[in-house]
């Protein structure tokens, strides 16, 4: 039986305005702008920095990215292009694989509407192998859909390319063993996309946000919205041979299993130490190379953050017969997840003055999404780069645009009371 965690989340929360007073008050430093270097992309410069043993498998992961990328484009400009910081401006907008249909009856995936959704996911596959988050399933992709941006490159951002391949396996399987030129076209079209996604892997079991590489922040490992995770979960379950995948040919699927592996040390060894050695939690991305914590979008900081960080040792807890190793990991994440829990308040968007928390008592558990490393603060980002430690400082369109709060911890902590027995 594992050690028994004295999670104070278990017992009756006991509402304090000390409590709010304090986080108030670590609320009350000067905002400050991102330190230099805050994402750096992966490149040959930097690889010849790595120790010589692991520069071999680097260098050809980056020689078949850029070869990958020039026979999406067939244009070494656009490649170039793609390569420099993006231009600030509104979000690219996401249909979050709009019309992609996962968790539905069987006989949906037999019915015509969504064989015809197969057919369109068919259409909007790059020559990559992936899928990139604009796609539109309600209509067949045209040429007026090609985009020049990072995202047409093929991403598991909104988990594009991870819902495309679940989907497509499930209507393979509602359809059935009979072999024709449709299915047959759903299947390789698969394939493709299962070769994308054992391609995009870094040799660290590392996965980036965008494959080819496109530089910026789209090189990191990407935790935020549970990316890494899903990927694993989804060669997981190919390895499994879950019904679903059954077509997946054994070798590959086996091969799917051991992507896992990788996948799951790079996730180890991403958990943030403090100073003393002590593991805490994970950053929404990681360098890919050092595969320490790094910053995204401009108002999304270096830091320990708690909703991924639930989410993934939600995902440890679900390794069958975990070694010592996830053991600690997960141990170590929840007592970091409970410790920062915050009892009876709630969220005020509308605060512009404090820390954009209330007093409710008997209020859900609450975590700040971000935490600074070595202070625990809570911090809050804006689009100008600056980082802010009280909610109210931030421009009224982030304030209430992003979740700097929410319950996501509960998860983990409710999890981790039946895993460790």
């Amino acid at each position: 039986m594992l050690p028994r965690l004295h999670l104070r989340s278990s017992l009756s929360p006991v509402f304090s305005l000390a409590l709010l007073g304090a986080v108030t008050a670590l609320g009350a430093d000067a905002p400050r702008p991102w330190p230099p270097d805050q994402f750096l992309p992966v490149t040959l410069e930097r690889i010849a920095t790595l120790p010589a043993t692991e520069q071999p498998a680097w260098k050809a992961y980056v020689i078949e990215s850029a070869a990958r990328a020039r026979r999406l484009s067939g244009d070494r400009d656009l490649v170039d292009r793609s390569l420099q910081k993006p231009s600030e401006g509104p979000p690219i907008p996401s249909h979050y694989s709009q019309g992609v249909r996962l968790g539905q009856p069987a006989e949906y995936y037999a019915s015509e509407p969504a064989r015809v959704i197969a057919d369109r996911v068919v259409s909007w596959q790059v020559p990559t192998g992936g899928w990139v988050k604009t796609g539109d399933y309600s209509r067949a992709r045209e040429p007026k859909d090609d985009l020049h941006d990072a995202w047409s490159f093929g991403t598991f951002d909104n988990d594009s390319t991870i819902y495309e391949l679940r989907y497509l396996a499930l209507v393979l399987q509602a359809a059935g063993p009979e072999e024709t030129e449709r299915t047959r076209a759903w299947r390789d079209c698969f394939m493709r996309g299962l070769d994308f996604v054992l391609a995009a892997q870094y040799p660290n079991g590392g996965f980036p946000q965008v494959y080819p590489l496109v530089g910026w922040y789209h090189d990191a490992i990407t935790l935020n919205d549970d990316a890494m995770e899903h990927i694993i979960e989804l060669l997981r379950d190919i390895d499994a041979r879950k019904s679903e995948f059954a077509f997946v040919p054994s070798a590959l699927a086996a091969e799917a299993g051991r992507r896992v592996e990788r996948g799951i040390q790079c996730v180890l060894a991403m958990q943030i130490r403090n100073a003393a050695g002590q593991l805490s939690v994970w950053g929404q991305q990681n360098d890919a190379l050092t595969m320490k914590p790094c910053a995204a979008r401009n108002f999304e900081p270096i830091s320990e953050c708690s909703l991924e960080s639930a989410h993934l040792l939600r995902f440890l807890m679900t390794v069958p017969n975990p070694s010592p190793e996830i053991v600690t990991a997960v141990e170590a994440g929840v007592k970091w997840i409970d410790r920062m829990a915050l009892h009876d308040v709630a969220v005020d968007r509308n605060d512009t003055k404090g820390t954009g928390l209330v007093a409710r008592p008997g209020a859900p558990l609450l975590w700040a999404r971000f935490y600074e490393i070595g202070t625990g603060k809570p911090i809050f980002g804006d689009r100008d780069r600056t980082i802010h430690y009280l909610f109210g400082e931030l421009s009224n369109e982030r304030r209430k645009g992003y979740g700097w709060y929410g319950n996501g911890g509960t998860s983990a902590i409710e999890a981790y009371k039946t895993w460790r027995q």
